[in-house]
Parts: structure tokens; sequence; C-alpha cells
């Protein structure tokens, strides 16, 4: 039996070398939007049972060319643009850290060493930071700004919460390697540190001290919104 291209499932070689998926087209339509997917890509589609480039598989890549044309300018633009890696070490002070309680252990060295993993992102108000669906392919560090987290079921927009200056976003998805759980949209200017998985892993090797203590700190961040959660529904 022939698929309709809406049922197929897809699977997707990230560039931080972790597998994503399965997911429908649509979501990977989304992940296309979010500069995520592009046409050489490579993607496992269950149709043809094998990994090839997005751009190659005939209904993929017949949908990519037409969302790109149709939808994508105007989606694009609002997406943050990080800066190269390594250059954050150069826009970065170690004193813009010390904001966040977690990493308040760490030395003047480590947290050096920390800011060299890093990219920094700028993010316009009301640019999108993360994308409900998207890859989990990193954590981020609001620097300045506030950023709302919401979801959209059954057409209604719902704010979970507002994160502040200060706060990590997005270690859950990347440790599990799952998607993203709702969206994250700046309510103002807002620069962000944004350490990669593949980062974070390269970080485990060089520097297994620092990431020890990094850990750490994200233990404690996700205990506490653990516990924060469990208190909200005890009764």
């Amino acid at each position: 039996m022939t698929l309709d291209n809406n049922e197929i499932h897809y699977k997707v070689w990230a560039s931080d070398n972790v597998v994503y998926g399965p997911v429908l087209l649509v979501t990977l339509l989304e992940w296309v939007a979010d500069g995520r997917v592009t046409p050489d890509t490579w993607v496992f589609s269950e149709e043809v049972n094998n990994w090839k480039p997005a751009k190659t598989l005939p209904p993929l890549g017949d949908a990519l060319a037409n969302y790109h044309a149709s939808q994508a300018p105007c989606a694009l633009h609002k997406i943050p643009r990080p800066t190269k890696l390594g250059q954050a070490s150069d826009s970065i002070t170690i004193e813009q850290l010390r904001q966040f309680d977690q990493l308040a252990g760490l030395g003047q060295a480590e947290l050096k060493q920390f800011i060299s993993h890093c990219t920094v992102m700028e993010i316009e108000e009301g640019g999108i930071i993360m994308k409900k669906g998207s890859p989990g392919n990193g954590l981020y560090m609001i620097l300045s700004g506030d950023a709302r987290v919401r979801i959209i079921a059954d057409g209604q927009d719902t704010t979970l919460a507002t994160v502040k200056a200060g706060s990590f976003i997005g270690e859950v998805a990347m440790f599990s390697q799952t998607p993203r759980s709702a969206d994250i949209l700046s309510l103002d200017q807002c620069q962000l540190l944004f350490m990669s998985a593949e980062a974070f892993r390269s970080m485990i090797q060089t520097e297994p001290k620092l990431a020890s203590a990094v850990l750490f700190a994200l233990g404690r961040i996700m205990a506490d919104r653990l516990v924060d959660m469990n208190e909200r529904f005890r009764w």
C-alpha cells in the first residue's frame, strides 16, 4: 500500500550527530523553518527505507522547495542567528555569568573555559528562541531580557511561564535528546549564550572537572523544577 506523503515518517541526522524522529512531514517542515533541516541534511524515509539527502527524496524535496518559496522567508526572519564558535569569549564577560546562581561555585578560569564552548545569540523582541518539536540540540542561558514559554493547543496561545535573565532553558531536551516541548519567545531584546550538545560533549572530554561542575549545576536546576511541579500539583 502506498503511503500518503503526510503519513510517511522521517528521521533526521542533525548537525550535532544525533538522530531525531520519527516525525511526520508537518514536523519536518517546522524544522526546515527553523533552519535545522536543509536540502543537504541526511533524512531517513520509511517509504524508501534508506538515508538520503533531503533534496533527493521526491516528496520531501518538492515539499522543501514549495515551503521555502511560500512560507520560509516569512518564518525565518525572526530565527536567532548565533555567532561563530569561540566568539563568545570576545563579547561575553565572566561577570555576566555571575548572575547565574548555579555557576557561583566556579572560579574565574573555569568560567572562562565555559564561555569558550559557547556561542552568542541576539534575539529581537518577539523572536523565536526555540520552537516546539524542534531538536533538543543544546541549552540556552539568558544573559539579558525576558522570554515566555508558550504552547498552542486547540487554537489557544497559553503562557506556561516567564523566564528572566539568569535562567537556563532547554537543558532537559538536550539531555533526553527529545524534541522541544514548547515554544519560547523573547518578550524584548534578548541576549543568550548557547551551548550545543556537541560542545557539551567536547567539554566533557577536554575539561572533565568543569563538565562535572556544570552537570551538577544543571542537575540542581532540573531537580528544583521537579520539586516545584510536585508542589503545584500536590493539592
